[in-house]
């Protein structure tokens, strides 16, 4: 299957080639992992912070370098082929922090049933729980195992039941600066643990499975219909399940468990990115930081003219993907950094380190830092997140993401998503309210029907 992972990758690259090269800057080297780097962050309790209304740039950005996530400071640093320049459409205009959380009913469920939920040892070498009924497992997070109950916390973010969004804009962009643009349906089911008003907390056709993820290539066309189904289940413990739909055998295949690191649909992202086991971690808290975190104004967020050269009326820049200032605002917002680690007995894994950024009042990762095996930083996954109504309330949430960004920084590759057409609840298109049925891999076989 990481054959047809890379096949895919290729026929999505050959898509849409333009030759516009790009050379890499010279400045700072490449980053080596060093815990140094994440604990010299500024503390949320210092006093130190950045006025609203300040412009950084590449000629001041050093100043406020202990408020940047690692991968921000690679792009600053100029020592990969994606890399920050002077001009003006990379300067991040920081604004006043804004306060916007996860649902209240989820919150509330967090503060009612998290004083039941324990970390117990696994068979893994790592901690599992116990307990947990609905919201975030440890709403108020405290030593002992801090770094471990974030863990958690971020593996179980809230998820609405059922939502749905186009992705029209896919870039895939190579160190050259070719680009291949595709499209993706993509549908999300949160199956158990829930908090929605008049359902009950873990649905009847759920079969142990916590949410399921499904993503369909519409375009280009080689490569349509092309289908993937993630199942991850509510024992964290065990693997999650996943099924790939391919048109060109008209039926679909279940991937192995083994297949943490392959790619999914032929994207940057890697199948771990997306559905993944805290027991198999352990996990270093680095302490809770301001951080500065880009957030993006509905509408204006999705379309292609908000960034760097995602559309081709534009070159694509030294950073594609990159947020150009009037299309959102950069924020300080309070951050606990934590290192989660491969349990090495557990055999061959992807990365040495993944650092999780966790929001402390929306409870998910919004940047994320991955270090290969060489402790050399591989990858950096970017969530542009922009406040939605969710039932009367603005809320930020996993997969409320105008854009997403993977940023191969060692071979000078990323993929850029950008998300139209978000649609919740009963407004999703109606061949997805049967969610009995679209969750589970059988529906695959009526794709192409």
């Amino acid at each position: 299957m990481k054959r047809l992972g890379t096949f895919f990758g290729s026929a999505l690259l050959l898509a849409g080639l333009i030759g516009l090269g790009q050379t890499p800057a010279r400045g700072e080297g490449p980053v080596s992992f060093d815990p140094n780097n994440y604990k010299q962050l500024v503390d949320a309790g210092s006093s130190a912070t950045i006025p609203a209304g300040t412009k950084i740039t590449l000629a001041n950005w050093q100043q406020y370098k202990q408020f940047m996530p690692i991968g921000l400071q690679a792009a600053f640093g100029g020592g990969y082929t994606f890399h920050v320049s002077s001009d003006p459409m990379y300067a991040m205009v920081v604004g006043p922090t804004t306060h916007v959380t996860a649902p209240r009913q989820w919150l509330k469920d967090g503060e009612k049933y998290g004083s039941q939920v324990k970390l117990v040892p696994a068979s893994t070498g790592g901690s599992t729980i116990e307990g947990w009924v609905a919201g975030p497992p440890f709403p108020n997070p405290s030593e002992p195992n801090i770094g471990v109950k974030l863990l958690f916390n971020t593996w179980a973010p809230w998820r609405p039941y059922l939502y749905h969004y186009m992705t029209y804009g896919i870039n895939i962009v190579d160190r050259f600066g070719n680009r291949s643009e595709g499209s993706t349906d993509a549908t999300f089911m949160n199956l158990s643990h829930l908090s929605e008003p008049n359902m009950p907390r873990d649905l009847p056709y759920a079969n142990g499975m916590f949410y399921v993820a499904r993503f369909e290539v519409l375009f280009p066309e080689q490569s349509k219909y092309l289908t993937e189904l993630q199942q991850q289940p509510t024992d964290p413990l065990k693997l999650p399940e996943t099924y790939v739909f391919l048109p060109s055998l008209r039926r679909s295949l279940r991937l192995s468990s083994a297949a943490k690191c392959s790619p999914i649909n032929g994207t940057d992202w890697l199948q771990d990115d997306n559905a993944w086991n805290p027991p198999d971690f352990t996990v270093t808290y680095f302490g809770r930081k301001k951080v500065l975190m880009n957030l993006q104004d509905l509408g204006v967020g999705s379309e292609g003219k908000s960034y760097v050269g995602t559309t081709y009326d534009q070159p694509p820049g030294a950073f594609p993907g990159w947020p150009k200032p009037g299309t959102g605002h950069w924020e300080l917002r309070d951050t606990d950094v934590i290192d989660a680690k491969w349990i090495t007995t557990l055999g061959a894994y992807c990365f040495s380190h993944r650092i999780f950024y966790v929001d402390r009042e929306a409870y998910f990762t919004m940047t994320a830092d991955e270090y290969d095996n060489e402790n050399k930083l591989w990858k950096t996954a970017w969530l542009r997140v922009t406040p939605m109504d969710v039932r009367g309330q603005p809320v930020l949430f996993i997969y409320g993401t105008p854009e997403t960004q993977l940023v191969d920084w060692e071979n000078g590759h990323m993929t850029i998503g950008l998300t139209h057409e978000f649609t919740f609840y009963g407004n999703v298109p109606a061949q997805y309210q049967d969610v009995s049925s679209v969750s589970q891999p059988s529906s695959l076989a009526r794709i192409m029907q």
